[in-house]
């Protein structure tokens, strides 16, 4: 039955569309690329076929002649209804009719929020019948071009509308309102558009190609949420270099260079868009965090508290600020601004995380494991904050408490090594040492090149007399953070099984590495006596004994007595 009624509704629409030709023919029908339309006049641009095109990179299986086709119907349906008039010849009457077709019989409506990317597509928005602000007035567009109508895309700050450029009167059309025509003062007060950048792209009548490139801006957001950064830096170079004075596509083009590590070129674009538009907190707040990334910490706080004077409930800024304090040892402060986020949103975990980890620094464990425990009874699956209150516990001597929250953290996330080495640790206090050799050894499964895992097995194994074992663990650590200790503990290893030889390559390895290290040198000593190399053993006792480590006597007697040398009181 639902099939039928589905059927029916679909004819039942069908004859809005006449059978008549349009005599729009544009060169910008017949390119194959938005780039190639791009090099048209702008009167020659089709913008429906532009940015179908783009669709079809999208999705490459969209006919673009059939999405033309249905526009071409829509434009073909309002001539029809005016009944041989001339589409400009009575403004208002062509609008309402458009509207009506548009909004009323065919059911165009605005999305509740942009998070479907598909939504900004031609080809979605004639799918669905839904689209947000910049996809319904591209259609809006569209069907007015091929009737040869005076209408324009307009931007604002975050919004974008069409106007009918009448000459008498022009008048806006809000396609998210149904073709509704509020007054300009309407959008400079709802969107803050800057009235004292009279050159600023805001508010006037654009070109296809500026169009377009308000839809380059769009797109690249798509891409960028999508983590294709690649794509979302064309889009958006070409965004900014189309409407270099469109303060968004600057910003989007930072946030996309800072995502590039390409810091200092991030906030030249984030000042270019403050010099266009300086009442956006959000490029104030973007700015402040590269700035912060750049480790300017000054500049950040400066920027972050800008950004806050703009928008005070902006619990972004709060934390970003908190954590440019922090970098700059102003704890206190970084505590004091992140309670005054918690007064305007009490429910936002990461503002209790934010001060747990600063009283973790602290070693105030208490107070961390207060508001970590916060942290998770608004967000209960809060791996960070599951894994910083286990961490806690631990340093807090609450070992059973910590294990319980480590194997929290391994229920969401049992490939989390850290939380594996943090079990290890909390099993070492405990005494527990078949539970801690497993522990890092699945981190390791996890993670075979967790140094810290490593280090902390060969220590167990050396505890264990399992010398074999602790050597081949003290070997990963060697290559990847060779350091004096480790290279010492090989010696050692190698020591006690009476393999002289190689106890001596990595003492002095020790010793090259750190060359004031008393029991490196002393062990030096002992292991070239063992090989009877007296001259070597002595030079090291020595080293040993200047360095203050207090050298066996008997050693000393016994390499004097062998080498005739006449031992000075």
């Amino acid at each position: 039955m639902k099939k039928i009624a589905f059927v029916f509704l679909v004819f039942l629409t069908a004859p809005l569309f006449a059978s008549q030709q349009l005599p729009y023919n544009p060169q910008g029908l017949y390119v194959d690329s938005v780039e190639k339309a791009l090099q048209l006049n702008d009167d020659d641009i089709d913008l429906a076929t532009a940015v179908l095109l783009v669709s079809k990179r999208w999705d490459p299986s969209i006919n673009i002649d059939n999405y033309r086709g249905r526009i071409d119907e829509m434009a073909i349906t309002v001539l029809d209804r005016l009944k041989g008039r001339s589409p400009s010849a009575n403004s208002r009457q062509t609008i309402e009719i458009i509207n009506k077709l548009l909004f009323d019989e065919l059911g165009f409506s605005p999305v509740d929020n942009a998070d479907n990317p598909q939504d900004l597509f031609l080809s979605s928005v004639l799918d669905s019948k839904k689209g947000y602000c910049l996809s319904l007035s591209i259609l809006y567009l569209a069907i007015a071009e091929r009737l040869e109508l005076p209408v324009y895309g307009v931007v604002a700050p975050g919004h974008f509308f069409v106007r009918y450029a009448d000459k008498n009167k022009p008048f806006n059309i809000e396609t998210t309102q149904k073709g509704v025509s509020p007054p300009d003062e309407h959008y400079i007060k709802e969107f803050k558009i800057p009235q004292d950048k009279p050159q600023a792209i805001y508010l006037r009548n654009l070109s296809k190609k500026e169009t377009i490139g308000c839809f380059f801006n769009n797109l690249a957001n798509v891409y960028f949420d999508l983590n294709d950064i690649e794509n979302a830096y064309y889009y958006q170079q070409k965004a900014v270099d189309i409407n270099p004075l469109l303060a968004e596509a600057r910003t989007n083009l930072g946030n996309i260079l800072l995502k590039k590590d390409m810091v200092d070129a991030a906030i030249q674009q984030y000042q270019a868009a403050i010099k266009i538009n300086s009442s956006d907190a959000k490029t104030f707040h973007n700015l402040a965090n590269a700035c912060s990334k750049s480790q300017m910490f000054d500049d950040a706080v400066r920027y972050y508290n800008i950004a806050l004077g703009l928008d005070p409930n902006f619990i972004e800024i709060y934390k970003g600020l908190a954590q440019a304090y922090r970098s700059k040892g102003l704890t206190d402060k970084a505590i004091s601004i992140l309670r005054k986020a918690i007064d305007i949103n009490s429910h936002d975990a990461d503002l209790y995380m934010s001060i747990a980890g600063i009283y973790q620094e602290q070693q105030n464990y208490s107070e961390a494991i207060s508001n970590y425990r916060l942290a998770l009874a608004f967000k209960n699956d809060s791996v960070p904050a599951a894994y910083g209150l286990a961490y806690s516990y631990l340093q807090n001597q609450m070992y059973n408490d910590a294990i319980e929250q480590f194997r929290t953290v391994l229920f969401y996330e049992p490939a989390n090594a850290k939380a594996h080495f943090g079990l290890g640790l909390t099993y070492n206090k405990l005494g527990w040492i078949e539970d801690e050799i497993a522990s890092y050894q699945n981190a390791l499964r996890v993670d075979a090149n967790m140094t810290s895992a490593w280090l902390n097995l060969a220590q167990v194994y050396m505890n264990q007399k399992e010398y074999a074992l602790a050597i081949k663990a003290y070997l990963r650590v060697i290559d990847r953070e060779p350091s004096a200790d480790v290279f010492y503990n090989l010696g050692v290893a190698h020591s006690v099984q009476k393999n002289y030889i190689e106890a001596a390559k990595y003492y002095l390895k020790a010793v090259e590495l750190q060359p004031n290290y008393p029991a490196a040198h002393n062990n030096l000593a002992i292991t070239f006596y063992m090989l009877s190399q007296y001259k070597q053993s002595l030079k090291h006792a020595e080293i040993a004994k200047e360095q203050g480590y207090e050298v066996s006597s008997d050693l000393l007697e016994q390499l004097h007595k062998n080498l005739d040398v006449k031992v000075e009181n």
